[in-house]
């Protein structure tokens, strides 16, 4: 589990992401029938976010994990796919996507980071404030549960330092295997 702490010690707050099951679907981008189905991976998550004594975890309702491989003809089951915290891993990897920003911003190549997964159940957003690094993360709890994409997010905020980043990067590839 990939870990960014506080800078504080005296009131500990941290984000976490796990990462779980992996599945492919065969994704029709377009009707016409000389386009192929595109073969997508997707990753699900579980976020954890921690302040004090308190946590909140997001995660996939286990019975809106997928049964089965190909989903071309199962329109249930890419509601799912919709109503899931999850990382496109191809053909985009948003969980390297995201290490490679952190990475970045830890070397000084970049001021901030703004990340939303291409299926938004959260944002994340670091930038340098007054010498350290500012942590907002949200987690929009309403689009997986009702499949309406809407702000009623619950979420933290925190600062942080760059050699925390750095480690968090660090994780999150190794976490994923990216």
């Amino acid at each position: 589990m990939a870990t960014l702490n506080a800078e504080d010690v005296d009131f500990h707050s941290s984000l976490s992401i796990e990462p779980g099951e992996k599945i492919s679907i065969n994704a029709q981008a377009n009707l016409q029938a000389d386009h192929p189905l595109e073969t997508q991976t997707w990753q699900y998550v579980r976020l954890i976010l921690k302040n004090g004594v308190r946590t909140l975890a997001f995660e996939t309702p286990a019975e809106r994990t997928f049964e089965k491989n190909d989903l071309s003809d199962a329109v249930g089951d890419l509601q799912s796919v919709a109503h899931a915290y999850l990382l496109c891993r191809s053909p985009q990897d948003e969980a390297l996507d995201l290490a490679t920003k952190l990475i970045e911003l830890a070397e000084d190549k970049r001021s901030q980071v703004l990340f939303e997964p291409a299926e938004p159940s959260f944002e994340l957003s670091l930038k340098g404030v007054g010498g350290g690094l500012k942590l907002e993360f949200f987690v929009d709890a309403g689009n997986v549960e009702t499949g309406i994409y809407r702000w009623d997010a619950l979420g933290i905020r925190f600062f942080t330092n760059i050699q925390a980043v750095a480690a968090f990067a660090a994780e999150l590839k190794a976490e994923f295997a990216c």
